[in-house]
């Protein structure tokens, strides 16, 4: 398989359910979907819990400490209850953020420290 950028060679390695090579480092098959073996010396990517912490392998739906599901909310799911009549201004009044769910501005990174003068 060639790198479609540079048209080197890159390192394949064929899946065990259907044969295609896939990339090295690739965790899924793109022909089949079947879960790749990750390379030697390289420990599997896990998930971690958003609510508890706790490291899951990556087929994985839900938490098995908690129960929390794994899987990333669809756009619509993570919009619902969004007001945005709710949100708060960058601090800093030439930027054109908001402020995040961590504190800090959208766009500038800075943290929040009082509405703008």
């Amino acid at each position: 398989m060639e790198c479609p950028h540079c048209q080197q060679e890159l390192p394949a390695l064929p899946c065990a359910t259907c044969g295609q090579k896939a990339l090295t480092g690739a965790a899924f098959c793109h022909n089949c979907g079947h879960q790749l073996p990750a390379p030697e010396g390289e420990p599997p990517k896990l998930l971690t819990c958003a609510s508890c912490g706790h490291e899951s392998p990556p087929a994985a739906n839900y938490c098995a400490q908690c129960g929390e599901s794994l899987a990333e909310p669809d756009e619509e799911e993570a919009g619902e209850g969004f007001d945005p009549g709710k949100r708060t201004a960058c601090s800093d009044g030439s930027c054109i953020g908001i402020i995040g769910p961590d504190g800090k501005c959208t766009e500038c990174g800075k943290p929040y420290t009082g509405p703008a003068e």
